[in-house]
């Protein structure tokens, strides 16, 4: 029961928060799939307000990273990252192991973080935008 007050106050947070702005159903309705997903595979190292653990894990509220390194960050998203990255000028060493998400997944929760936390995007990271992006 718990599991489902906490999707449910996530989901209306973040149909608040975007509501705000005019998208797509098709990404509102993946934002709302990755913030399911947010909460089962990423919340315990960057927490519920996107801030990370100071020095450990590198925030993903209004992440400088993500805009600038999407594709690096959808990548590690599916297959993990072991690399030093440089966040809002400070610099992470630790390593993101593989969550064993599903390509769809990857994609719904990429959505969900480009649209919380101060960050906004417009684009549709789709299953398929996932695949093109993944190294062969």
């Amino acid at each position: 029961m718990k599991f489902i007050v906490i999707i449910f106050t996530v989901t209306l947070f973040v149909s608040c928060k975007t509501s705000e702005r005019k998208i797509s159903p098709e990404l509102q309705s993946s934002i709302n799939f990755g913030a399911e997903i947010y909460q089962n595979f990423c919340i315990n190292c960057h927490m519920a307000d996107g801030l990370g653990v100071k020095e450990v894990f590198p925030p993903l509220a209004n992440s400088d990273y993500l805009k600038t390194n999407l594709n690096q960050s959808i990548i590690g998203i599916k297959l993990g990252m072991n690399k030093q990255i440089t966040v809002n000028g400070k610099t992470y060493d630790n390593v993101m192991p593989p969550m064993g998400l599903t390509n769809k997944e990857v994609a719904d929760v990429t959505n969900y973080i480009l649209n919380s936390w101060g960050n906004n995007s417009d684009t549709l990271i789709t299953e398929q935008e996932v695949l093109k992006i993944l190294p062969k």
